[in-house]
């Protein structure tokens, strides 16, 4: 049985991970490669979206393609382990830069 994000959200609950606008959005890739919306990683991708790329145009523009062209990305990448653990590996040095200011 799969379990989604919006599976522990009550009803009338606003869920992180499906909600759109300007703040919240799904870290779809992220998500992918760590297995759950609930890793720490994926709370410093998401505090670098809304206390900086949020913050200005070319931030916005970045996060509004990525939105768009990243679901079937991370799609694919949750399919497989072995593409899991590759894009991990290259998320990992963008957490270690981001880590110090976006926790």
């Amino acid at each position: 049985m799969m379990m989604w994000a919006n599976d522990f959200v009550e009803p009338g609950e606003r869920d992180e991970m499906f909600a759109t606008g300007n703040r919240g959005g799904g870290c779809f890739i992220a998500t992918a490669a760590y297995g759950t919306p609930f890793a720490e990683e994926i709370n410093i991708f998401r505090s670098w979206r809304d206390n900086w790329l949020l913050k200005n145009g070319l931030g916005r523009l970045f996060v509004r393609f990525y939105y768009t062209f990243s679901p079937p990305v991370a799609s694919n990448i949750a399919g497989s382990e072995a593409k899991r653990a590759w894009t991990r590996r290259i998320l990992s040095p963008f957490v270690k830069i981001l880590s110090g200011r976006y926790e």
